[in-house]
């Protein structure tokens, strides 16, 4: 029984010692580190075959095989994308997308077209429908229609006459129109704004038009201003009445309003009974006049027409809510009024608080669509207000437009004007005298740069360096966004290629990383057509270089027409010292349009470098400048295991701790050398007597090599070897130690 329980312990302790070999601790610990990493979905297209699910990395989770194409999907840790790409047997890797269901409840109707014209829908589209903006709507009383939800409302009238009381029907209307649901067949603007009713306009009979005083009007603006939003105050006005003549008491509360961050929007007035001036408080500059439009951006035929008018919006015919509980047609710049409001209430939501209601106001105006003469006149103000996606959106500048309604300047000419002045940068000059810079501020020695950096002048090459600006230095990581799209390039002689398919499988404004693998190593060029450099150049592709210890983001900017050619060849400088100091190899970029090198390019290129001890050694990014046969440091941010720079040039580029260039490091190279001697004399002369201490010290010093070169992690040989001993120690107490009972 004994000799039984021996051989089964022999062979379980042979089993464990193989095990122990056979897996590396590295490996095992990388794994374990991997598990913390975030995980991205991803889709693999591979070229044949698809791989067998078993035979994946353990760490890749979610794995899916399809049967009509050679496609797996799976979540992966982040860094093991690049890794999947460079594989023989992959063509491409894509992100998975998130999809939402195609189908709309906007499918657009005979009474959708004031949306579509404004542009509305677009705004649904990018996910602003005003939420997180409050409005307020003075008007006549508000019906509790199904299809429309209020944050709250007020009545100056109190219990008697509640603001959900609404015989007229004006207030449902306009409110509808500002914020009707998406799910109603008559769709608000804003669907998503926090809604207030305001009634200052007293109940009579059905239908029938009740006036008001502008004492009633002042009592509404003040709840507005300090009662709504639980005592916050709204951020936008809507006023679609008006009255003839100035009264200093609206004028004033309105200052207050606006003076409290607040817009104001009111309706320019309609030409009837012989009046033809602009109504008040839409006269007041501080207000945002509206006049009225039809379907085909015509000037309605009764819209007020004054220079006092700020901007046009649909108001013929409107489809909206009733007092009825159904729907009802309207017209007039009443309508045409939170057609504005909810716009502004939607670009309030997107700027996510950075712009203020002047500056909401002056985008507005600025990005109106002009119609009638050019720039503001009497009948468009600005022109038609239109919502313009967060892509060509023109931003917020006051400068451009007057924020009271001033119509002194037209805010297209004005950016127009503003683009002429800019000057042309990259000029011929302008790159002779920043290579003149680069010549005058290389450095030998970093230490001594760092501490005249104050007295060098302005525009130096190290003064604008990106990487010596802490503030820059999160801009300088590579942006592969998920829009970016892997692959394994084909190889043509020397050379990798694209296919079309290559290029149409990134969408436009994406990245296209071109993966090579250790087994491309001898590949040093990526050649480009000229059809594929147009390609690139029109739907804005970035392209990434990506090898296992480097990696190049080129914008689509800097390719030139005409057929080109990246290359990324190892290379030496003219200074062999140099290669010895390196922490990594030196690579020489280069782009070439149509086989002519260039240098200099309109926009900046990102270079990355792999190196897993760059950031505990402290080394950096260096460019080596031709002219003055120098390097210059153009990065030191650490990412992700790589030393990141930018710069917007070609030419060699390595890592180098900056010991490398003050003569430290050759020093510490000859005070080594120095003490192995010494240490070589000293045993041989007395070799017995310290025999036994070098060789504790010789073993030392290989144990900490060792785990220097594993970067902290144990060797493989010293793990294995504990598990041995702990294996037969335990062992023999088990099966031949132990004592009897």
């Amino acid at each position: 029984m004994k000799k039984s329980l021996l051989k089964f312990g022999s062979l379980f302790l042979l089993s464990l010692l193989v095990i122990a070999f056979i897996i590396p601790s590295s490996t095992i610990l990388a794994q374990a580190e991997s598990s913390d990493e975030e995980m991205v979905d991803i889709i693999v297209r591979y070229n044949n075959t698809v791989p067998d699910e078993e035979e994946l990395d353990p760490s890749y989770k979610n794995v899916r095989s399809l049967d009509i194409l050679p496609i797996q999907t799976m979540s992966v840790p982040d860094s093991a994308v690049k890794e999947i790409s460079s594989q023989k047997n992959v063509k491409r890797v894509t992100f998975d997308q998130e999809m939402t269901t195609s189908e709309t409840n906007r499918t657009l109707s005979e009474y959708d077209w004031n949306n579509d014209l404004i542009h509305s829908f677009d705004a649904w589209d990018e996910g602003y429908t005003g939420s997180g903006v409050s409005v307020a709507v003075i008007d006549t009383g508000f019906y509790p229609h199904s299809d429309i939800t209020f944050a709250g409302g007020y009545s100056i009238f109190g219990g008697e006459d509640p603001w959900t009381n609404d015989t007229n029907g004006h207030g449902t209307h306009v409110a509808g129109v500002l914020a009707a649901s998406q799910q109603s067949p008559a769709r608000g603007i804003a669907p998503g704004v926090s809604l207030y009713g305001v009634k200052v306009y007293p109940s009579g009979k059905s239908g029938e038009d009740t006036p008001t005083s502008t004492s009633n009007l002042l009592l509404g603006l003040q709840w507005a201003i300090n009662d709504a939003n639980e005592g916050q105050g709204v951020d936008i006005i809507n006023i679609s009445s008006g009255y003839e003549e100035y009264n200093q008491d609206i004028y004033d509360a309105i200052t207050e309003a606006v003076d409290a961050g607040i817009l104001v929007v009111a309706a320019s007035g309609n030409r009837q009974d012989g009046n033809n001036t602009i109504d008040y408080p839409a006269a007041h500059d501080e207000v945002v006049a509206v006049s009225s439009v039809d379907r085909n951006s015509v000037a309605a035929s009764d819209s007020m027409s004054s220079e006092k008018n700020e901007l046009a919006a649909p108001g013929v015919t409107i489809y909206g809510l009733s007092n009825s509980g159904g729907y009802e047609n309207r017209s007039g710049t009443s309508q045409a009024t939170p057609h504005v409001s909810g716009l502004a209430a939607i670009m309030m939501q997107r700027s996510k608080g950075s712009l203020t209601a002047s500056q909401i106001r002056s985008q507005l105006q600025r990005e109106a669509l002009d119609r009638g003469a050019k720039g503001r006149d009497k009948n468009y103000g600005y022109g038609l207000v239109q919502y313009v996606s967060e892509d060509n959106s023109q931003g917020s500048d006051d400068s451009q437009t007057g924020n009271s309604g001033d119509e002194s300047e037209d805010p297209s000419e004005t950016d127009n004007d503003s683009e002429e002045e800019k000057p042309a940068s990259n000029t011929p000059d302008d790159n002779a005298e920043n290579e003149n810079n680069d010549e005058d501020s290389e450095i030998e020695n970093p230490s001594e740069e760092k501490a005249d950096k104050d007295d060098e002048p302005e525009g130096s090459a190290e003064t604008e360096n990106p990487a010596d600006n802490p503030d820059s230095s999160d801009e300088q990581e590579v942006d592969v966004s998920e829009k970016a799209v892997w692959i394994r390039p084909d190889i043509n002689e020397k050379s990798a290629v694209l296919t079309n398919e290559d290029l149409e499988s990134v969408a436009d404004n994406g990245v296209l990383a071109v993966s090579f693998d250790y087994a491309m190593d001898d590949i040093e060029q990526l050649a480009l057509s000229e059809d594929q450099i147009r390609e690139i150049r029109e739907r804005n592709i970035s392209l990434l270089i990506a090898r296992p210890d480097i990696e190049w983001l080129i914008p689509a900017n800097n390719f030139q027409k005409g057929s080109g050619t990246v290359r990324f060849t190892k290379t030496l400088t003219s200074d062999p010292d140099q290669k010895d100091l390196a922490k990594s190899e030196l690579y020489q970029f280069e782009l070439l349009a149509n086989d002519q090198p260039v240098h200099d390019f309109k926009e900046e290129m990102t270079y990355r470098f792999f190196s897993d001890l760059a950031e505990v050694d402290k080394d950096m990014l260096y460019h080596w400048n031709t002219d003055s046969e120098k390097w210059a440091e153009i990065g030191k941010l650490y990412s992700n295991g790589a030393l990141v720079g930018k710069i917007s040039q070609t030419g060699i580029l390595g890592v180098f701790s900056p010991s490398a260039f003050d003569g430290t490091a050759k020093e510490e190279d000859v005070e080594k050398e120095t003490e192995d001697k010494e240490a070589i004399t000293a045993t041989d002369t007395n070799s017995d007597s310290n025999e036994s201490s070098d060789d504790q010290e010789q073993e030392t010093e290989a144990t900490q090599a060792g785990v220097s070169e594993s970067s902290d992690t144990p060797s493989p040989l010293i793990v294995g070897g504990i598990v041995v001993l702990l294996s037969f120690g335990g062992g023999f107490y088990y099966f031949g130690g132990k004592s009897k009972p």
